[in-house]
């Protein structure tokens, strides 16, 4: 399993200072943009070609970590690499879809009550949280 990071993405340890990197400054910056523009967060880890870290490729969960961290508004340790209107947006954004991506109507409730299997009769339901496939 690979390590995590201790330095948050976008910076670097150099001369015992924490500074900005810029192959992954101008990921970061990359990131919060596509984001904006309306990207999901697995395609924009399939847009990074800067690596994570070593033997790791980008997935929608490491994306997602450098959306929600503060550390990139700047503070004592690190240097401000995206602007507080950028990051509020972001977050706003990120927060109001997954809030709202999993409403499921009345209507389809409803329906869902009364769907039963021919077979064996069980209520239909799904297989996990996230299949897109009756069981």
């Amino acid at each position: 399993m690979p390590k995590n990071r201790i330095i948050p993405f976008g910076y670097c340890m150099k001369n015992g200072e924490i500074i900005t990197e810029s192959k992954e400054l101008y990921a970061v910056v990359t990131i919060f943009n596509e984001y904006l523009k309306g990207k999901s967060l697995s395609e924009i880890a399939a847009l990074m070609e800067v690596p994570y870290s070593e033997n790791s490729s980008w997935n929608k969960n490491m994306v997602k970590r450098i959306i929600e961290n503060e550390k990139y508004l700047g503070t004592e340790k690190y240097s401000q690499i995206i602007d507080d209107d950028t990051f509020r947006l972001t977050n706003e954004k990120r927060i109001r879809k997954a809030t709202t991506l999993n409403l499921i109507s009345e209507d389809l409730q409803e329906i869902r009550k009364r769907t039963y299997c021919t077979e064996c009769g069980h209520r239909l339901s799904r297989i996990g949280g996230n299949s897109k496939y009756e069981k």
